[in-house]
């Protein structure tokens, strides 16, 4: 799990650093802003249709394996991306070919720490999930912080080049983790408790809300901060300030669990967020009440990440929970579609898009443990 940690957190902080770049740059280039934006980040969740076939049918075993994979093509996409920079049309249509492997990597990601996890339940599970993703957010709230630094000292192009290096580092460190490709070959009969089968669709629309919430938090950043004048630093900081939510709910989840009933648990993340759309919505002036908000909405958001993954990962099988995440980010395409569409004529309140899908993930993970409960009353009476 040390291995599976550092070399995900360090894949979080590059990841940073990439996408706010890219996000800065297709927002206030010449021949960018709200559409061009919009489409980028809407084409960014097409590749998802793809990943699951991929995942399925991959002929590489283990997750530290698959992993590598997908790092290397991060790598020759930034650096075909920097060697187009300046045409803003070219860095779309490149961004497409990243998002490939973004989608194809958070599902082998997510098998690697099944592998890594395989065998442990409960309280552990949760001090495993909520660490490896404390140290995922913090390594990602750093990245767009250090992104406007970067470029002071070379240009965002060569940004992207140094980033594809390190990424190619990655990949090869990964490559040297041998435990997975056992663990992966799993047969189909113990691949996962059956008792969870019936709630799979519950889980795939839990995970569907994951990447809208945080592509519309990152679509809306630049164009808010550019509305109020605002530079790539105030992003950074903001974006750096989700992380540090993120990062608050992971380090402290696993201990209020052993006292706080879940429901509790839930119902502050949903007031977390009635909360920050209140405060970002009433105070005018854009700075002290949007940092706040963001910070309350990255504690929310990380809850339900850490609850969620470590739910599924002591109800599934590795290969499981690689494919529900697969076809959970397949579907996710049409709702963020639907989303952005419409803040196209209300693109002053797209802000507003992040937190209510957040209220909704909550709800979704509400009818989880109901289905849950419901599954296992059943089964207690019966014996």
């Amino acid at each position: 799990m040390t291995r599976y940690t550092l070399y995900s957190g360090l894949y979080r902080f590059f990841n940073g650093v990439v996408l706010l770049l890219l996000n800065w740059h297709i927002a206030s280039a010449q021949g960018g802003g709200y559409d061009a934006l919009a489409i980028s980040t809407t084409l960014s969740f097409v590749p998802a249709v793809f990943v699951p076939p991929l995942i399925r049918f991959t002929p590489i075993t283990g997750g530290a394996r698959m992993t590598a994979a997908g790092l290397t093509g991060i790598c020759l996409t930034l650096l075909a991306i920097a060697a187009c920079w300046p045409q803003v049309h070219a860095v779309v249509a490149l961004n497409f070919v990243l998002w490939i492997f973004f989608f194809y990597l958070e599902s082998t990601w997510e098998v690697w720490f099944n592998d890594e996890a395989s065998g442990v339940r409960g309280e552990a599970l949760r001090k495993h999930s909520s660490l490896t993703m404390t140290v995922n957010q913090v390594a990602l709230m750093v990245g767009p912080l250090f992104a406007p630094l970067f470029t002071r000292v070379m240009g965002a192009e060569w940004v992207l080049v140094v980033c594809a290096g390190l990424f190619a580092v990655v990949a090869v460190l990964s490559l040297g983790s041998h435990r997975t490709a056992t663990v992966a070959q799993e047969e189909p009969e113990t691949a996962g408790p059956q008792r969870a089968s019936g709630v799979g669709g519950l889980y795939l629309l839990a995970f569907l809300l994951v990447w809208p919430i945080l592509g519309t938090f990152n679509l809306m950043l630049p164009l808010q901060a550019l509305a109020h004048g605002r530079s790539m630093l105030t992003v950074g900081v903001l974006d750096m300030l989700l992380g540090i939510g993120m990062a608050v709910a992971g380090t402290l989840l696993h201990r209020l669990t052993k006292s706080l009933d879940m429901r509790w648990v839930l119902t502050g993340a949903a007031g977390a967020v009635a909360a920050a759309i209140v405060v970002w919505a009433v105070v005018p002036v854009f700075g002290a009440a949007q940092m706040v908000a963001v910070f309350a909405l990255g504690c929310a958001f990380g809850s339900l990440r850490v609850l969620l993954r470590a739910e599924a990962a002591e109800n599934f099988s590795p290969r499981q929970v690689g494919a529900i995440v697969a076809n959970a980010n397949a579907c996710s395409l049409l709702l963020l579609a639907a989303v952005l569409a419409g803040g196209r004529f209300f693109s002053a309140q797209i802000w507003l898009a992040p937190f209510a899908l957040t209220l909704l993930l909550v709800l979704s993970f509400h009818a989880i443990r109901k289905a849950q409960h419901n599954r296992l009353v059943p089964a207690e009476v019966s014996e």
